[in-house]
Parts: structure tokens; sequence; C-alpha cells
């Protein structure tokens, strides 16, 4: 599952899923650049994280 903020919002909710406890998973791929756990690749920036069942989900936006 994903979701998409807007880029004048992405920090402040990744900023609230930490402030609730969220950890953020990072991982090995090419083309991806990682500032501590938020991914940038492209235009594009990321987390991922896993909801209490387990399912990886996905908040990103699109670098204007």
């Amino acid at each position: 599952m994903a979701f998409e903020a807007p880029d004048g919002d992405f920090d402040t909710e990744v900023q609230n899923l930490r402030d609730k406890g969220v950890e953020f998973q990072t991982f090995d791929m090419e083309g991806i650049e990682w500032d501590g756990d938020v991914a940038t690749f492209g235009q594009a920036r990321a987390v991922w994280f896993n909801d209490p069942d387990g399912n990886i989900l996905s908040l990103g936006t699109a670098v204007m």
C-alpha cells in the first residue's frame, strides 16, 4: 500500500509518523540515495514502514 503527500507536506507527515513511534525501513537498491531513513530517487522521496499487522506501507512525494 502506498500513500502520496504533497511535497510541502511530506516532511511534516514523516515527522508525525516518527512522533507516533513509527520506525522506517531502509534497504539496498540501485538508484536510491538515503538521507537517514528517507529515500530519494529521481525526483521523488519516500519512507517505508510496517503497520501493526506487518504489512509494508509507503509514504512518498514527487519533488517538483
